[in-house]
C-alpha cells in the first residue's frame, strides 16, 4: 500500500517527465532515420511509456536487437502481445504494419534520461545503416 501511495502521489509529475522524453525521442528519431513510421497510433494516442516504431528497409536488420542488446540498450521487437515469438505479431499484422519492414518496441519510465534517448538513437543510426 505504501509503494502505491508513493508512485501515486509523484503520478501527474512522473507521466509528463516520461511523456516529455517519449516526444523528445520521437524528433530525434525523425531527424535521425529518414523514413521512418509509428506503428498504430503510438506517437500521438498511444500510453505515454510506449513507442512502437517501424524502420525502413535495410540490409543490416536480421542483428539489430541482438546489437541493440550487445550496446546495453533493451528494447524488443513486435507487439507486447508477442513477445518472446519468433514469428511477426500478429497485433501489427491486424492493425495493417507494413511486415516487411523491422519494428521496435520502445518502453519508457520516469528512470530514462534524456542522455540515454540520445544513445540509443546513435546506436540505432550506427547499426542499422
Amino acid at each position: 500500500a505504501k509503494a502505491f501511495e508513493i508512485a501515486y502521489r509523484n503520478i501527474k509529475k512522473d507521466q509528463a517527465y516520461i511523456q516529455d522524453l517519449k516526444s523528445y525521442l520521437i524528433d530525434l528519431l525523425n531527424t535521425a532515420i529518414p523514413g521512418i513510421k509509428y506503428n498504430g497510433e503510438s506517437a500521438e494516442k498511444s500510453l505515454y511509456t510506449v513507442l512502437n516504431i517501424s524502420l525502413p528497409p535495410a540490409e543490416n536488420k536480421e542483428m539489430l536487437l541482438f546489437n541493440l542488446d550487445i550496446a546495453g540498450i533493451a528494447v524488443s521487437g513486435g507487439s507486447a502481445c508477442s513477445s518472446g515469438v519468433n514469428q511477426n505479431s500478429h497485433v501489427l499484422y491486424a492493425i495493417g504494419c507494413d511486415m516487411k519492414r523491422p519494428s521496435i518496441r520502445v518502453s519508457l519510465s520516469k528512470l530514462n534520461t534524456r542522455t540515454e534517448i540520445e544513445y540509443f538513437v546513435a546506436q540505432l543510426s550506427a547499426l542499422y545503416f
